[in-house]
């Protein structure tokens, strides 16, 4: 493809790939809004009583950013063609990952977020079946019946435990402080599986049994590893090839490949990541300061230096001389090599 006609198709697409851009810029900001607005407690029961209060909020929020992830696709699709079409050596196969990442990571959003405020309103209805009973009736099964139990959580510092039997129900229980290595002892004597939950408090362990048991909700969660894979090689393939053919900064291409490596590491990356999108939207209609790096006009790769090399020709405004003759213009303004001829006074 010519240099014309790659100049040409990138302003076709360019405002398009802007506007989708800066609009997932706005939505995945306005979605995570929306999310703040609910209120955050590390309790399982808790958070699902606060989504069910907040459904409109949760169900507005998963969409919003979930659909803010999938428009990711058009702006990395325009980056990967652009440097695709300056390098060769660009994997073409590759551009499935500009597809992989945002969809799944969107598609994972979306169902995640439908799915727990499913399991939210489940919560607030059955909340009443799980009943307190004696301690001495949570012995008298352990002794007895241990098959009948799924699993036993203890609430140390609350001193309860929650017992999941194998029909799917729940019940809690009271224990004195000094009796907690007692039960603990007789559960695994028992064989009963049982885990620790020092902060929680009855009813988690049933919230986390809806939650255990919600069909979408294990599709969101199965999603979350491809996802995060997708946009991360994503992320790293697309800005480095980019940053290789000039058409990023240094800064700005390492920049974009650092946010996608984070997206496992901190829970703000997606924020950040939106808004690096944001102004790779306005950097592909000229609208940032210092406009575009020099390879977008010229259709052609020109690398950036390396530190302490001086920059290439081609990266470096056209000073090429002009063939032809030059001759010296008088400081007068007349023709070039003209004197002035005298004429005779005539009397």
């Amino acid at each position: 493809m010519g240099r014309e006609r790659i100049i040409e198709r990138e302003r076709r697409w360019a405002r398009p790939t802007a506007i989708a851009a800066v609009a997932a810029t706005a939505l995945i900001v306005i979605g995570l809004i929306f999310r703040t607005s609910i209120p955050g407690d590390d309790q399982t029961a808790d958070q699902l009583q606060a989504f069910h209060d907040h459904a409109s909020a949760l169900s507005v929020s998963s969409v919003l950013t979930g659909i803010g992830f999938l428009l990711w696709t058009i702006p990395l699709l325009y980056l990967f063609r652009a440097a695709q079409a300056r390098n060769p050596r660009v994997q073409g196969a590759l551009v499935a990952f500009c597809f992989i990442g945002p969809v799944l990571f969107g598609a994972q959003g979306i169902v995640n977020g439908l799915a727990v405020s499913t399991v939210s309103s489940d919560f607030v209805e059955r909340s009443g079946e799980e009943q307190s009973r004696p301690l001495s009736e949570f012995d008298r099964q352990v002794a007895r019946d241990p098959r009948s139990i799924e699993k036993v959580t203890f609430h140390t510092d609350s001193d309860t435990l929650e017992v999941e039997q194998a029909d799917g129900s729940f019940y809690s229980t009271k224990f004195k402080p000094e009796a907690e290595d007692r039960l603990i002892q007789d559960v695994d004597a028992a064989g009963i599986d049982n885990e620790d939950d020092a902060d929680g408090a009855p009813p988690d362990a049933f919230a986390e049994g809806l939650l255990d048991d919600s069909g979408g909700v294990t599709v969101g969660s199965s999603l979350l590893f491809p996802a995060l894979l997708g946009m991360i090689v994503a992320m790293v393939y697309v800005p480095l090839q980019a940053l290789r053919a000039g058409l990023l900064t240094r800064f700005f291409g390492t920049l974009g490949m650092a946010l996608g490596v984070s997206l496992i590491l901190l829970p703000p990356a997606p924020v950040l990541l939106a808004l690096w999108f944001g102004y790779l939207g306005l950097l592909v209609v000229a609208r940032v300061p210092g406009g575009r790096p020099p390879a977008w006009e010229a259709g052609e790769a020109i690398p950036w230096p390396r530190p302490g090399e001086e920059p290439s020709p081609e990266s470096e405004p056209s000073g090429e001389a002009i063939e032809g003759q030059a001759t010296e213009v008088p400081a007068g303004g007349g023709q070039p090599g003209s004197q002035k001829r005298k004429r005779k006074r005539r009397r």
